[in-house]
């Protein structure tokens, strides 16, 4: 059993730094150059639509939708959590 724990509590490890360096790296790059990714979408906003107002729009129009998915997913996710635990074989008492 104790050899499970060591593989489990390994792998979670190995997995969890890699990501977290990454995630602190990207977060430091972006942090550095944000006013150039500004610009840029700024200026792709200006080349396909009238001033970038209609990014700007369609976005505004538009993320009602992407909340309801992502709260529907949260929704979702929990109830198979919940699921899963409500299958797990419980003990069960023997009457005496």
């Amino acid at each position: 059993m104790r050899k499970v724990q060591f593989h489990a509590s390994f792998w979670t490890i190995a997995i969890a730094l890699p990501f977290t360096a990454l995630a602190i790296v990207g977060t430091a790059y972006i942090t550095e150059h944000l006013t150039r990714f500004i610009s840029f979408l700024s200026d792709i906003s200006r080349k396909i639509s009238v001033g970038g107002r209609g990014l700007v729009l369609e976005f505004s129009a538009r993320w009602p939708e992407v909340a309801g998915m992502v709260i529907g997913m949260i929704v979702l996710l929990t109830i198979y959590l919940f699921a899963q635990t409500a299958n797990k074989p419980g003990e069960v008492k023997k009457p005496s």
